[in-house]
């Protein structure tokens, strides 16, 4: 049967648009219905958007603490997976009945099934433009650099090893072990659907939670202005880990807002499972662990105080609560790496956990501490306008700029809102130390969307549905547009390996070098590229070549003086190709004999030139 020339164009694109969207929904069932099983049980699970929310983060938690089980069985493979996924569902049954019952009445009650398909209509066109941007293959730094690196190799390993080829070879992994198991399951463009989820699962919290504590209008606020960032937009199509974290950052001071209100310790123990998997993704999420913790310690007037011996000792058990469920959720990961570093925060504060190692975190130049101050005060301008201050990342929506004063009246009258600018606040103070990054700050801007939606809902014209609605479009806009453009920039997501080549050529500079040493050498190589570390997960073969790292640019660089050094270093670490940069300092003495007997080159595309190290051609 022959197939037209429209037909055989477009069916690459149906089937990898059709897989894509089948793994989403998968993945999204799968996460909800194994978070409800959990959450079920709590009193007063709030409306469909606080038990999606709340669901979907406790679905994680549960994904990411069993990938870590099956890791350390050495069973981390597609069957035992399937079988975990076979096994969510069956236990599930009850889950499925509710979703069966909740849309059979909905369909009985006909203005409300046509609302709720007026609000779905618009929700998918509203999210369709962030969803198609994770459809793209990954070419963001960090993603490429050691997220997915983390990944494929846990999926090729079925365990979870130390990989000290990369830049740290060990983290809190909570979110790639989620990553492996999807990538086990799918491929790497499905990845990027774990953050998506996490961002649409943060607005769903940010929606549920608003219009408990002051109103509708607050709560779409607050996700409209969520969403509204283009940063996160740009997030929700990668393999980073700041969605992820941002979620379970939101769900704990909910969690906590909920046990405030009605003292009931399901929702404390809600709070301790978001803060805990915080702690699990990233060192960052520490900052939650201690909010908190600190919200138990001093929870204020709400709820039943009683007397104060009794409250002292009612404080001392809930302290206790959170304190387990956060070691249940984290330790974990920590002892995980004190056992394989002797650090519970490896690489950081060498010396204070034993030794420094090659891998101490000393890449970024120390800043003075008027600097420091400088820079912490203007965040609020950088992130939106000075982005090159910040990483160069998206910017933020310019509504948090403009809405200081707002932000500033409310939290002298709302106990809400000051908690929730108190939070943002601990956690901005971390920029002190931390390099000046946007992306950091991603993590609290649900909070500090629920605080501008909190302030906005105060007034009176927010009761006004037409109003509100003109709100929200006007703070979903940015991020929405952001995502079109990048769209259009960018063409259609590539459907074929073809068109993903292209792409990745388009995007990334140094990937016809890299294609080269796959398209020659299969898998079996090691090649050691100065300046090029953000390549390691698109090479096939060993990638070496870092800031740090025993063999670090620091140590390897002085060696390029002297060939016959730098030829028998390589050769000890297993190198068979060097790689270089055009433009990067890396200056080889190609007209050396003495390098040129040692080294040839074989590739050169006006911005990388490969080497064979060794007189043989490609010996390993």
């Amino acid at each position: 049967m022959r197939v037209s020339p429209d037909l055989a164009s477009f069916t690459p694109a149906a089937a990898f648009f059709a897989f894509h969207l089948l793994a989403l929904l998968i993945l999204t069932a799968t996460v909800y219905v194994a978070g409800r099983l959990v959450s079920r049980c709590l009193e007063d699970g709030g409306d469909a958007w606080e038990r999606f929310g709340v669901a979907v983060t406790l679905g994680l938690v549960l994904l990411g603490q069993i990938g870590l089980c099956l890791g350390l069985l050495g069973m981390l493979a597609r069957g035992p997976l399937l079988a975990v996924v076979a096994a969510v569902h069956l236990a599930g049954f009850g889950v499925w009945r509710e979703i069966g019952r909740g849309a059979r009445a909905l369909v009985r009650r006909k203005k409300a099934a046509a609302l709720g398909l007026v609000i779905v209509i618009v929700i998918v066109i509203a999210v369709a433009p962030l969803a198609v941007l994770g459809f793209y293959p990954p070419t963001a730094f960090d993603e490429t650099l050691y997220h997915l690196p983390f990944a494929r190799a846990f999926a090729a390993s079925g365990g979870v090893p130390m990989l000290p080829d990369l830049r740290v070879p060990v983290f809190p992994q909570l979110s790639e072990l989620v990553f492996t198991e999807v990538l086990i399951l799918a491929d790497d463009v499905a990845v990027h659907g774990v953050e998506l989820l996490a961002t649409l699962a943060s607005a769903a919290l940010l929606i549920g939670w608003g219009r408990r504590a002051s109103g509708p209008a607050a709560g779409w606020l607050a996700a409209g202005v969520w969403l509204g960032n283009p940063i996160v937009a740009h997030l929700a199509g990668t393999a980073y880990l700041e969605p992820g974290l941002a979620l379970f950052g939101a769900a704990a001071l909910y969690g906590q807002e909920r046990w405030r209100e009605s003292r009931s310790r399901g929702w404390l123990a809600v709070a301790a499972a978001g803060a805990g998997a915080a702690a699990a993704t990233k060192y960052l999420g520490l900052a939650f662990v201690g909010l908190v913790l600190l919200f138990v310690l001093f929870p204020g007037d709400a709820g039943d105080a009683g007397k104060a011996a009794a409250r002292r000792g009612r404080t001392v058990r809930d302290l206790l609560l959170a304190a387990l469920v956060i070691a249940a959720v984290a330790g974990p990961w920590y002892l995980r790496l004190v056992y394989l570093t002797g650090n519970p925060v490896f690489p950081y504060f060498p010396g204070l956990f034993g030794p420094p190692t090659a891998w101490a975190a000393g890449w970024l130049p120390p800043r003075p501490l008027g600097e420091r101050l400088a820079s912490f005060v203007r965040i609020p301008w950088s992130v939106v306008f000075d982005r090159r201050a910040v990483g160069s990342q998206p910017p933020h929506s310019p509504l948090y700029l403009l809405a200081l004063p707002l932000l500033a009246a409310a939290a002298w009258q709302d106990g809400r809102v000051r908690r929730l600018l108190f939070s943002v606040l601990v956690y901005a103070l971390l920029f002190l130390l931390l390099p000046p990054d946007a992306r950091y700050l991603v993590v609290v801007l649900p909070l500090l969307s629920l605080a501008l939606g909190l302030a906005a809902g105060a007034f009176p014209l927010s009761e006004r549905p037409r109003f509100t609605a003109l709100l929200v479009l006007l703070a979903f806009l940015p991020g929405w547009l952001y995502a079109g453009y990048r769209l259009a920039r960018q063409g259609p997501p590539p459907a074929t390996a073809e068109a993903r080549d292209r792409y990745l050529a388009e995007q990334l500079p140094l990937w016809p070098a890299v294609r080269f040493l796959n398209r020659t050498q299969g898998s079996a190589y090691t090649v050691y590229a100065f300046h090029a570390e953000n390549m390691v997960y698109l090479a096939e073969g060993r990638f070496l070549g870092d800031w740090n790292g025993p063999d670090r640019f620091g140590v390897m660089e002085p060696l390029i003086r002297d060939p016959a050094a730098l030829h028998r270093r390589l050769r000890e670490m297993g190198a068979g190709f060097l790689m270089t940069v055009e433009g990067y300092g890396v200056e080889l003495p190609s007209d050396d004999p003495e390098f040129r007997a040692r080294f040839q080159r074989i590739y050169a595309d006006g911005i990388a030139q490969v080497f064979a190290v060794s007189g043989r051609l490609g010996e390993p």
